[in-house]
């Protein structure tokens, strides 16, 4: 029929068994999908046997079989020299042999003899690659004829098979690059890797994908093509070389701009071959940079697919990605190092955020000064910038650098590690990139917590001194005519008149407010530290209050952590508490409940927190609580607050306020355990 040791039969032998064992069918279980066509075949052409046929080197395989029995149903397979199919496959038209003994080539076959076959008719499976891989075949035991009808049957439902393969096929080439895109972003996505790693991986990962033995990496500059990574450095090619582009393959890719294969011999610069080659352009910057190749000095009869095209065009988008993103960055080292000794010689901070890599990309050294941490601390931990922020600004500063369009200027705290608060004003630029998107920003940063102190400390010491000298005058000229009548009111004590107790209950009470404010003008006067019990003195202020909350229908809510006596002064904490809870009620009109809560803060302090749900405070007004003749009330004079600053200061505390409109506000004292 024809020369087999021909070498065009050698090839076409070769790119049919390739295919044939790369889609995975042989040795492989019965299939349901198989099945139905011999089934159908057998009922149609009303024969006992029906089978699909695939032949291997040494083997007629049955992929399925109808009709079959004995030890050839439980082997699946004959040898190749008693098989029918191969002359299908070869000949790569239907075979019809009517009957067996009288055909010279069938006669004296073995399975004639043994399983009395005298009827055959075969068509050829032929694949999308235009190869044979074997035969859908009907069988008798006894001669007959087949008309071209039904001939034209049986090779309909060779389609069938032939699609049910290209089907399998198409499953096995998704499942393929499913694996090799989950790959691809496995290397690419591992920070532990350098760049050039990565490129190893993927040439390697493209050699298994595309069945080549090399691939490499090349930067084409005019007429010259470098190496600038390979999968491994052999006779044909070596990392750094530089050759004449004419030379190689990828001067189709530089004339194209497109991906190619090539599969023919193509004689490279030193006298090798390439049979097997295929290649995508590099672009970076949208301009071609080089190619990303694979190739094989042996003929490989690989049909490239487009999904092939498509992964090869991924990772050569990938590799011109990475190249500008490392361009950049070397750009911006430059410029970095240009601005470093400039940055790290003045008072303010300079630094540089990009906003896409969510990186710190410079930060000087004067930064350090301001905030206790380093530009790399920071880089190793993304949540430490966040931390360090002042909750009380947290919001609005990041709000402020997460919406830089235009150059803005603002205060703000953080926390030193130290322990202090630090005030820090940020000039802040947009850098916008070639599409006119903001992608980093940079920005001075400056420590002016010694000029807001001084403000404020300027600011409060001028209130307190006028309301000190304002406080000792009305304490003086108040105090001894009200000595005088609570003397004389009280000069016979068995003298009863009407309302002598109210009197004497009113000018107590005068008395006890002149002293309240005697401790703006003395901040020591009448500071009897004893040891209280917080609990007993804020249960005192709450029944005090008991009346007034039920009528307006406040409740109150305590939760205890602890139950300590600390050293203060009785009367004062005591008018703190009745000023903070006043003050609480003051803010529900509408009613709602109070919380308290009491616990231990630092090991060092007694906290006793105040939280109403009432109007709350606009964040403006916080930092000038507590100051002389500011209130947050309407006619109020901010005496009470002023008054429990000063008494909360005179026991070594602290007091902190948070609020917010709508929804309360929560006073938080901290009082020393010694």
């Amino acid at each position: 029929m024809f020369d087999s040791g021909s070498s065009s039969y050698l090839e076409r032998e070769k790119r049919r068994l390739t295919e044939l064992y790369k889609l995975d069918l042989i040795n492989t279980p019965n299939e349901e999908s198989f099945d139905r066509i011999t089934r159908l075949a057998s009922r149609i052409f009303q024969v006992p046997i029906s089978l699909i046929t695939l032949l291997t080197e040494d083997k007629q395989w049955f992929k399925s079989c109808v009709g079959l029995t004995g030890s050839i149903l439980e082997e699946r397979s004959t040898e190749r020299e008693a098989a029918f199919c191969q002359y299908v496959v070869l000949d790569g038209n239907p075979l019809v042999i009517e009957d067996t003994l009288e055909d010279h080539r069938f006669k004296h076959n073995r399975l004639v003899k043994e399983h009395q076959i005298r009827f055959y008719a075969g068509v050829p499976i032929i694949t999308k690659q235009n190869n044979i891989l074997g035969s859908l075949c009907i069988i008798d035991e006894k001669p007959r004829t087949i008309s071209e009808d039904e001939l034209n049957k049986l090779i309909d439902l060779s389609y069938w098979v032939k699609a049910e393969i290209e089907l399998r096929s198409d499953i096995i080439e998704r499942t393929m690059s499913e694996q090799s895109i989950r790959c691809l972003y496995e290397i690419t996505s591992n920070k532990e890797l350098s760049f050039e790693q990565k490129l190893k991986k993927l040439l390697s990962l493209g050699c298994e994908r595309f069945q080549l033995s090399d691939g490499n990496v090349s930067r084409i500059m005019g007429d010259n093509y470098e190496v600038v990574q390979t999968t491994h450095s052999t006779e044909m090619i070596n990392v750094g070389e530089i050759i004449s582009l004419e030379q190689t393959c990828a001067w189709m890719v530089k004339e194209r701009l497109t991906p190619v294969h090539i599969s023919q011999s193509v004689p490279l610069h030193n006298q090798s071959m390439i049979r097997e080659y295929v290649g995508a352009p590099i672009f970076v910057h949208e301009q071609f940079y080089g190619t990303f190749c694979f190739y094989d000095d042996h003929q490989q009869f690989r049909a490239i697919s487009n999904s092939d095209i498509e992964f090869l065009q991924l990772m050569a988008q990938w590799v011109g990605n990475e190249l500008e993103r490392r361009i950049a960055k070397k750009k911006l080292k430059e410029t970095q190092e240009r601005f470093e000794q400039i940055a790290n010689n003045i008072k303010e901070a300079f630094w540089i955020f990009d906003i896409q890599e969510k990186q710190l990309l410079y930060m000087s050294s004067a930064w350090q000064e301001i905030s206790g941490r380093t530009g790399e601390e920071y880089n190793l931990d993304d949540t430490l910038w966040e931390r360090s922020i002042h909750p009380d600004d947290r919001e609005y500063t990041l709000e402020r650098f997460m919406n830089i369009h235009e150059r803005v200027e603002f205060d703000y705290r953080l926390t030193h590690t130290d322990g202090t608060i630090r005030w820090v004003r940020n000039r802040i630029v947009p850098i916008y990139n070639q599409k006119g998107h903001v992608y980093r920003i940079a920005g001075v940063a400056e420590d002016i917590t010694d000029k807001k102190q001084n403000q404020d400390i300027m600011r409060k010491s001028d209130k307190l001194t006028a309301v000190g000298q304002l406080a000792a005058s009305i304490a003086h000229e108040i105090r001894n005519p009200l000595t005088s009548i609570k003397g004389f009111m009280q000069l016979k004590d068995g003298y009863s008149y009407p309302y002598k107790e109210l009197i004497l209950s009113e000018l107590l009470q005068m008395e006890e407010f002149v002293n309240e404010i005697l401790i703006l003008a003395n901040a020591h006067l009448g500071t009897k530290r004893e040891q209280n019990n917080i609990i007993d003195l804020l249960q005192e202020v709450l029944r005090t209050n008991e009346e007034l909350s039920r009528m307006l229908n406040i409740t109150f809510c305590i939760k205890c952590h602890a139950s300590l006596s600390i050293p203060c002064d009785l009367n004062q904490v005591k008018l703190v508490f009745q000023n903070l809870i006043s003050n609480a009620i003051e803010s529900m009109p509408k009613g709602g409940m109070i919380h308290i809560e009491i616990g231990i803060d630092d090991e060092r302090y007694l906290y006793i927190a105040v939280a109403d749900e009432g109007v709350g405070i606009s964040p403006e007004r916080i930092p000038t609580l507590g100051e002389p003749f500011y209130s947050n009330k309407e006619k109020g004079s901010g005496l009470g607050l002023m008054i429990s600053y000063r008494i909360i200061q005179n026991h070594k505390g602290k007091i902190f306020f948070t609020s917010e409109l709508g929804k309360g506000t929560t006073v938080k004292i901290l009082l020393p355990l010694e």
